[in-house]
């Protein structure tokens, strides 16, 4: 028996959505399942039974709690698609909006992490819920298997300078790159979950974070992490840093 899918977006730039009608295997995910609920591409409108909810985006208003109870309600397991719906996403940079993880409303099953959610663990978690699988997301961090991570001086405090490598640094081949870090270039990698294959790293550009941490939030981390390093004063006062992907959730 075919099993039933809902899939559906809050606020969100949609690129979740669109990462997963172009996986390859998409096609298949169409033929062995039962697509009850999905807007981008059937008009129906009415929420049923179901086995699976993937659900895209972060929530900033009101109206979509109660979207959100309905479908916790109906579906036997939700997963939050993407970092948006993860961890609240790249609304948590503006000053008039909230952004909160579907997470702090409803109770979810999984998360699919990436901004969008890299390919191949994008893949292999869709195949795993088709066949009525539990996956597992990696429990090591991004500098655990990283092309560049012997080059990091470990015994001397790193001072960060920038966000990314100029114009002029941005190398297409990584033969001639050494870790962000001793280049003066704030990486999350030791922060973030691995998973993505070193997409940015691989093509000199450090990570973002956008897989999220290993463990606890956001913000605990990166306090953290840059806390031992040394960072100058006009990064220090960029909160992007600290809220590129999350806020923290205040306990009430």
């Amino acid at each position: 028996m075919k099993l039933k899918f809902l899939i559906t977006s809050l606020t969100s730039c949609s690129g979740c959505i669109s990462a997963l009608m172009s996986l390859d295997v998409f096609p298949q995910f169409i033929e062995r399942t039962e697509l009850i609920y999905f807007p981008f591409i059937y008009d129906e409108l009415q929420i049923h039974d179901c086995d699976v909810a993937l659900i895209e985006g972060c929530v900033s208003e009101n109206k979509q709690v109660e979207y959100l109870k309905k479908i916790r309600k109906h579906a036997k397991k939700v997963y939050a698609l993407g970092t948006c719906a993860a961890f609240g996403g790249i609304l948590s940079l503006s000053k008039k909006k909230e952004a909160q993880p579907i997470s702090k409303f409803i109770e979810v099953d999984n998360i699919i992490p990436g901004c969008p959610p890299p390919s191949t663990l994008f893949g292999n978690c869709l195949i795993n819920l088709v066949e009525n699988k539990n996956f597992k997301l990696s429990t090591k961090n991004l500098c655990f298997e990283c092309p560049y991570k012997s080059d990091l001086d470990k015994n001397s405090k790193i001072t960060i300078t920038k966000l990314n490598p100029e114009y002029n640094e941005i190398e297409q081949s990584s033969k001639n790159s050494s870790c962000f870090l001793n280049r003066g270039i704030l990486c999350l990698g030791p922060i973030t979950r691995d998973g993505c294959d070193h997409q940015c790293i691989n093509q000199n550009l450090p990570c973002e974070g956008c897989l999220g941490p290993v463990s606890k939030d956001f913000t605990s981390n990166i306090i953290n992490f840059l806390s031992l390093v040394n960072i100058s004063k006009d990064l220090e006062r960029y909160k992007g840093i600290y809220y590129r992907f999350s806020k923290p959730i205040l306990k009430r």
